[in-house]
């Protein structure tokens, strides 16, 4: 807003006086003293020097329009403090988003709207239409379906740093539905299998696989889950579900996945 009243001021200056571009520099250097009168005290020597300078320039500026220097002045001095105030204000940032992360938030569109559903033990959950608690759910009731060793459920809002087994915080809601479906069917054994996708050394990969793999299963311990129920492996890069060739593919390839081995 000020920058064009600035070069309107200066530009009516400019015409009335005939000036040319040399002569307003020139203006401006003999006006120095001048500014140094309307700053705040520290900050004179801002221009320190800049008098100096004009002790071989004849002044120019017409006496009818000394005004002109302090509105300059002023309009630059409120420009310099919005500069300052908005340089050292802290700019605000979120918890920086991981890979995995990303990739979970981009799914979650895909898990369906939340609803409510009642357990056989009474306890209520609010979950996703598509979401793993629903499909875990449907298939520990389904009398027909036996457990087997093919039919894996995959967490959809478990979250990791990348290439670090810790849980997010926000991964406690999903892993407290996944203890209470356990415990409304107790006499279901689950395996937890940790997968990565085929970045990095091999080796490595089956290691984190498998630190996170037991990292949900203690969650399910603590959250009252008996550990005779539970076991757990990682397979590293193994069994992919996605092109690791792909960014997608290798999100859906980084993962934790339910194994039912006994309903």
């Amino acid at each position: 807003m000020a920058a064009p009243l600035v070069l309107g001021v200066l530009g009516q200056h400019v015409r009335q006086n005939n000036l040319s571009a040399a002569d307003l520099g020139s203006t401006l250097k003999a006006e120095a003293p001048s500014f140094q009168r309307f700053l705040p005290v520290g900050l004179g020597s801002l221009f320190g020097g800049a008098s100096n300078l004009t002790a071989a320039v004849p002044a120019k500026v017409a006496t009818g329009n000394r005004w002109l220097w302090p509105v300059v002045l002023l309009v630059a001095l409120l420009l310099c403090l919005v500069w300052f105030f908005n340089r050292t204000k802290a700019p605000v940032s979120d918890a920086v988003q991981t890979a995995s992360t990303a990739a979970a938030n981009a799914g979650t569109s895909a898990l369906g709207d939340f609803f409510k559903t009642k357990l056989p033990d009474g306890v209520e959950l609010n979950i996703p239409r598509f979401g793993i608690e629903s499909k875990l759910i449907s298939f520990l009731g389904d009398s027909s379906k036996p457990a087997d060793t093919t039919t894996w459920f995959n967490f959809d809002r478990l979250l990791f740093d990348t290439g670090k087994a810790e849980l997010q915080p926000s991964s406690q809601e999903q892993l407290g539905n996944i203890a209470a479906i356990l415990k409304a069917y107790p006499n279901a054994h689950v395996k937890i299998g940790g997968y990565t996708d085929n970045t990095g050394d091999a080796a490595a990969n089956v290691a984190l696989s498998s630190a996170r793999a037991k990292n949900v299963m203690d969650a399910l311990v603590g959250a009252g889950i008996d550990s005779s129920r539970l076991e757990y492996k990682g397979y590293g890069d193994q069994y992919p579900v996605g092109d690791n060739a792909t960014e997608e593919g290798r999100a859906q390839n980084r993962r934790i996945s339910l194994l039912v081995t006994q309903k």
